[in-house]
């Protein structure tokens, strides 16, 4: 691979190549044109603003009731890194194409293997991070109820009440919901600031930096809890970077906008847990130990409910898409992906959800790694060569399916999993294995199928003064 090459410019490789892909998307295309693009900050900015969620405090909790100090940092920021690597591969393609992931994959995975199996795990991962806010809200509602009024309502109950408030709220749409964020999102971090800062007046630094958990985790499960934080994230960048200038600014949107932030975040709730050792990671308990809990935890139920109501949304709207129906069928899809996951709440999600994310940490990558083997190996990184082939790509499935298979197998997905003990081999980090075989793979499988080969070297950053 080189880093600069004298080719057509990257400019000139757009033009070259938007109205073919405006034929092969239709009247609904959505290729951004040059005119449309911008600089790297705003985007960085996007990334940055929402770094700091319920759920990135929760998986910073689990790190930190599982890992000394030292090693939750290291699992956060090595976690992180793994996704953003990926993620930068993924968003440069974005921008020679500017396309969305979903369409991006099409070359990779057919225009019917992208549009199914994109939707369906995407759909699936939302359900289960829907389940996880309505349990999280349900829990903090529960808690503050007993606190306040001395009524203990059943975390389950309480977890169903507030599901269907969120899923009625997507469904029926309620702009407010946006506003709600703007305060809860702000007083949440206040909120666990203050009591940090309050915990550690009191026991001193000594308290977080000689902690030992009582059942570890170990760094290898911290860093795949880590990746699958984010992991879907990382693959669906190109939803956002589409609109970058070039692939530099692209890179460093990815790279600006998600490391720092999400690891500092990580890092307050990995703090969070130690402070409040009995909470075993539990952000609800967590914040019920702080000061003013009742306000923390008013916080926490909105800060879910807002998250929760784009949640339902973006599930709904990646069925309609995999079952046909478009925008007019969205709300359907949106209530049943809803019920689903309310459903999951009911029934304790949340005890699964370190296994929820290390599923997340072994697929998504594993999908991420046919794409970029699909355009940086095969098509030389040259949009002028990026096609959506017809119906399904073998050398995608196959490369995705066993790549998913072995980063769960070495990544430690099976390893609480009664009768499946066999199947956990730990070795490296199972969502790396995971990327680099299905890259690997993908372009032994498609050789052996004699698909379409394209000559060139490998273009990393275009020279701008042929533009």
């Amino acid at each position: 691979m080189q880093s600069r090459e004298t080719e057509p410019s990257q400019a000139s490789a757009h033009n070259a190549v938007q109205s073919d892909l405006d034929g092969q998307f239709g009247e609904e295309s959505l290729h951004v044109a040059e005119s449309e693009r911008r600089g790297w900050w705003p985007i960085a900015c996007i990334w940055i603003g929402n770094a700091f969620n319920v759920s990135t405090l929760m998986t910073g909790a689990v790190l930190g009731a599982g890992l000394v100090l030292s090693d939750a940092f290291l699992a956060a920021f090595i976690g992180f890194g793994i996704v953003v690597a990926y993620m930068c591969f993924v968003a440069m393609e974005s921008v020679d194409v500017g396309l969305p992931t979903s369409a991006m994959s099409t070359a990779s995975l057919g225009k019917a293997g992208g549009r199914y199996l994109i939707s369906l795990i995407i759909g699936i991962s939302l359900i289960g991070w829907f389940g996880v806010q309505a349990a999280v809200c349900g829990a903090s509602f529960s808690i503050m109820a007993a606190d306040l009024v001395g009524f203990e309502i059943p975390v389950w109950a309480s977890s169903v009440f507030w599901g269907v408030l969120m899923l009625a709220t997507a469904v029926v749409g309620f702009d407010g919901v946006k506003w709600v964020n703007y305060v809860a999102a702000p007083l949440l971090f206040i909120i666990c600031a203050y009591g940090l800062v309050v915990s550690l007046s009191g026991s001193g630094t000594d308290s977080l930096f000689n902690y030992v958990p009582a059942e570890g985790i170990g760094l290898v499960s911290g860093i795949s809890i880590a990746v699958g934080l984010f992991a879907v994230g990382g693959a669906t960048v190109g939803d956002f970077t589409r609109y970058a200038q070039d692939r530099k600014g692209s890179v460093l949107s990815s790279i600006i906008g998600v490391l720092p932030p999400n690891v500092i975040v990580l890092m307050m709730g990995a703090m969070l847990a130690i402070a409040v050792p009995d909470s075993g990671g539990d952000i609800t308990l967590i914040l019920a130990s702080l000061g003013f809990a009742a306000v923390g935890l008013v916080a926490l139920v909105l800060s879910t409910w807002s998250v929760n109501v784009g949640n339902a949304y973006s599930a709904g709207l990646a069925f309609a898409v995999m079952a046909g129906t478009g925008q007019k069928g969205y709300r359907m899809c949106t209530a049943i992906a809803g019920a689903v996951g309310i459903v999951l709440a009911a029934v304790g999600i949340m005890d699964y959800f370190t296994m929820f994310l290390t599923v997340l940490s072994a697929m998504i990558p594993a999908l991420a790694g046919t794409m970029i083997a699909d355009y940086w190996l095969i098509r030389k990184a040259r949009p002028e060569n990026f096609k959506p082939l017809a119906g399904v790509s073998v050398p995608g499935f196959v490369s995705f399916i066993v790549g998913a298979l072995i980063a769960m197998v070495t990544g430690g997905t099976f390893a609480g999993i009664a009768g499946l003990e066999l199947l956990d081999i730990p070795f490296f980090l199972g969502p790396v294995n995971g990327l680099v075989i299905s890259m690997v793979l993908y372009v032994i499988v498609y050789k052996a199928c004699n698909l379409p080969a394209f000559p060139g070297k490998i273009v990393l950053f275009p020279n701008k003064k042929e533009a």
